[in-house]
């Protein structure tokens, strides 16, 4: 029986056809995709041969790309501590034609069930809030949908390519038309009581394929509303009792810790409003932003640090990437106790083209006293520009 760990508490082990994942708390992250193979789940060479998953009570993320890839699995089983589902965790999951969400999942990620092309009924629970880019795209099957009523984000080309889809109900004044809309022809049906959800007939799948997207920012809209702060419930006692965080006119402030973890998505105390969060304001006396503490605020595009601030992790914004090669983000920024380091993208394929296109670290400029520069990440003009207008004379570094 092969068996290993996929996250601090959780394991996993192959019984017969039958894929079990194990344990409390939440999954790895894996980095398959459609253009490469790097770095997937420790299970990925068992993909021909998993008909069956069962993801047990007491794990509550399913990792981006877990399931990527699983052409012959046709039976999943979801537990109700489960939270989230991540970008591209059941991606080519031709043969799955049903699957039950348990009414505990808040969060659908990126192509979550992108090219399921066999899939003909998905119940989307009402404790769901995001629905994220092309989470249905291809599902060529599907031929109808219920977006629920607690839904506050639904993103672009949701069931873009879905050809069998007939008709879309959801909840009316929300603003979904248009990214419902996209890339399918079905009839948009708004209500204001959620609608019965029947099951389809099976009807033959034929492959199709599909091209994502670059993400679209929009401007941020000046507010001179005054915000009230409250308290934080956490499962971390010392953050519970001191980070603060106010809400108002599109902008986060945040701050009264030296450290903002990254929460679990179920307990980030914004998520409500996550989703239309354009600044974020970092309080004074804040030290450390943790890796992808903000990651999920897509519409960023305003953030302001205090001086303090001397390390932001890996991909702690959605602003954190500074290089796109044909709407593949490839190279991301960071900062290592006042470092500015360019990374690559582990995501993308080791022979990709790692060249920086913009200079999305601006704002942090005041918190940056050196750079350095990961072996295979190629600077351009701009980022030359850059450095020599504000930071002629400081240190600069090139690889290991």
């Amino acid at each position: 029986m092969q068996s290993g760990t996929c996250g601090k508490n959780l394991r996993w082990e192959l019984n017969g056809d039958t894929l079990i994942i194990s344990g409390t708390g939440e999954m790895e992250n894996y980095q398959c995709g459609i253009r490469s193979r790097t770095a997937p789940a420790p299970w990925f060479d068992l993909s021909g041969s998993t008909k069956k998953i069962i993801v047990n009570d007491g794990v509550t993320t399913i990792g981006n790309s877990a399931f990527y890839n699983f052409t012959k699995v046709t039976d999943v089983k979801i537990p109700n501590s489960l939270t989230k589902i991540g970008d591209g965790a059941f991606f080519y999951c031709w043969s799955l034609k049903e699957i039950q969400l348990s009414d505990s999942v808040l969060k659908i990620g990126n192509r979550a069930f992108g090219s399921c092309w066999a899939l003909m009924y998905v119940t989307i629970p009402n404790s769901v809030v995001h629905i994220d880019d092309w989470a249905f795209s291809s599902c060529e099957s599907l031929k109808s949908a219920t977006i629920p009523a607690n839904v506050l984000k639904v993103g672009e080309s949701v069931f873009a390519t879905c050809l069998s889809l007939k008709e879309i109900h959801y909840p009316a004044g929300r603003g979904f038309e248009k990214n419902l809309s996209q890339g399918n022809n079905a009839k948009l049906i708004p209500y204001n009581v959620a609608p019965p959800v029947n099951k389809p007939t099976p009807q033959p799948v034929k492959p199709t394929t599909q091209t994502v997207d670059a993400t679209k920012f929009y401007p941020v809209q000046p507010t001179k509303q005054q915000p009230k702060f409250y308290p934080v419930q956490s499962t971390t006692k010392t953050v519970a009792e001191k980070l603060t965080w106010s809400f108002a006119g599109k902008t986060l402030t945040v701050g009264g810790v030296r450290v903002i973890e990254n929460f679990p998505y179920a307990q980030i105390p914004w998520l409500k409003h996550l989703h239309d969060i354009q600044r974020i304001i970092i309080g004074n006396g804040v030290e450390k932003i943790s890796p992808h503490a903000f990651d999920d605020c897509t519409r960023l595009e305003i953030l302001e640090l205090p001086a303090s601030v001397k390390t932001i992790g890996d991909m702690a914004f959605s602003v954190s990437f500074c290089g796109s090669i044909n709407g593949i983000k490839n190279v991301f920024w960071c900062l290592e106790d006042g470092v500015l380091v360019l990374k690559k993208n582990p995501d993308v394929s080791p022979a990709a083209d790692f060249s920086t296109g913009s200079i999305s670290w601006v704002f942090a400029e005041k918190n940056i006293r050196s750079i350095k520069i990961e072996d295979g990440v190629k600077p351009t003009g701009k980022f030359f520009e850059w450095m020599v207008q504000r930071f002629n004379g400081k240190e600069i570094s090139f690889g290991e």
